[in-house]
Parts: structure tokens; sequence; C-alpha cells
């Protein structure tokens, strides 16, 4: 199948089959920001688009995925390529989320510490100070991939993955921070862990969290993990 042009949020989006069940949304313009997936995304999220089964947002492209058993491949671009028409741009106010991590259960302060040539104090504050966008989500349901860290405490990843990380978990890997919703093996420096819980399969949807929305840590001790622990945000 050969790209289509639609038009979307103002912005003209190359479509293209992804795999038998899913298209694939690039925006036409070079440098594409952020703001212009996460608002894109949210416009065709609040659509309900017909055949639309789920809406995956990424750094640069936003992948589709529709019912088969509903739509053929043609069928459904002719469905977007309608609703794009239909879809209002208007403006989507992000949720934001505050929060909570335990530094003193991080994992790696060492290796952080000598990769950055900061000690833990001053690299918690920096973390704690900023503003950080739900870039995307994934590798695993639910883990948020976090713009917004400082420069001066990006830190590559570990050497050698580990093969267990906590629910929860805290990291930082290159100029990302982010947080494990699931146990899962990881290879990103762990600097912290929240009692939060993002991810339940068993509710709809599953998490509350979503790419474009707004995060700030709060730091906390031990004593306040434990009585939060597997709280939802």
């Amino acid at each position: 199948m050969k790209s289509k042009l639609l038009q979307l949020n103002n912005s003209s989006w190359w479509v293209s089959a992804l795999g038998e069940q899913a298209l694939l949304l690039k925006p036409k313009q070079d440098n594409v920001s952020l703001q212009l997936i996460h608002k894109s995304f949210r416009i065709i999220d609040e659509a309900s688009i017909p055949g639309v089964v789920d809406i995956i947002p990424a750094y640069e492209s936003i992948a589709i995925i529709y019912d088969r058993l509903l739509n053929n491949l043609g069928s459904e671009i002719d469905i977007l390529s309608n609703a794009f028409r239909h879809i209002s741009a208007e403006n989507h106010s992000p949720e934001k989320h505050v929060i909570p991590v335990c530094y003193e259960l991080g994992l790696d302060w060492e290796e952080v510490e000598n990769h950055t040539g900061i000690e833990k104090d001053r690299i918690i504050q920096i973390h704690l100070a900023g503003a950080y966008t739900v870039a995307m989500m994934g590798f695993l349901p639910g883990f948020l991939y976090l713009s917004g860290l400082d420069e001066e405490i990006a830190c590559s990843r570990r050497q050698e993955p580990r093969s267990q990380i906590p629910a929860g978990a805290v990291g930082i890997g290159g100029k990302q921070t982010g947080v494990y919703s699931l146990e899962s093996p990881g290879g990103w420096q762990i600097i912290g862990r929240t009692p939060i819980s993002f991810f339940d399969a068993r509710k709809d949807p599953p998490t509350v969290v979503r790419a474009g929305d707004q995060v700030v840590f709060e730091r906390i001790p031990e004593k306040e993990f434990s009585k939060l622990k597997d709280r939802e945000i």
C-alpha cells in the first residue's frame, strides 16, 4: 500500500500500513515536536473513530490499531480520512500528576554519581526540580518515558541490564527519566522507587496516565513508601 496524505490538527500526515491491523501516521513536516504528536493523539483518541481499538503515540509518529473483523485496510483509511475532516482541533489540557519517590531505594547511585561527577544529594535536588512530560508509554504496559530531564544528570544505561527490576522503579536512561510500571528486566540506572501503581490490566483504561501528561516528583522517606505501597495514582 502506498502512503496517503491526510490533514489533521492543521498539519499534513502520511498514513501507511503497519502490519495487517494497524496504520502508522507520521507528520509530513521535518523536526516534529512532541507537542504536535501529543495534541493530535488526544484529538484522535477523543474522536471515538469506529473500528479503532487502540492509539499509540511515539516520539515522531502515532500508530492506530483497528479491528480487522470490522474493517479492512482500505475501508479503515477511508473512515480515518472522513473522521479527520470532521475532527475539531480544540485545545486539550494535559493532566498533571505528582509522583512520590523514595530515593533511598535507588540501586545505582554509585554508578550515577561516577558518571555525572555529582553527589547524590545534588542529583536528587536536580531530579526533583524537573517538570516532565510523558513522551510516550512502553516498552512494557504503563512504562513512563519522561522528557525534560536536566542534561546535567543524564546518564547512560547499564552495560549489563538487570534480569529483574521492581515495579515502581524510577530510573535514568540517557537524557530521559522513566518509571517502571511492572516488575521486569531493564537497563536503566535506578535512582529511586515510587509506591504508586501505574497499571492494572483489570481496569479500563488500565492506566490513567497518558502521553502528553505532565509529571513532577515528590520525595518521600522509606516509612512513607511502605504506607503508600500499591496505591493507585
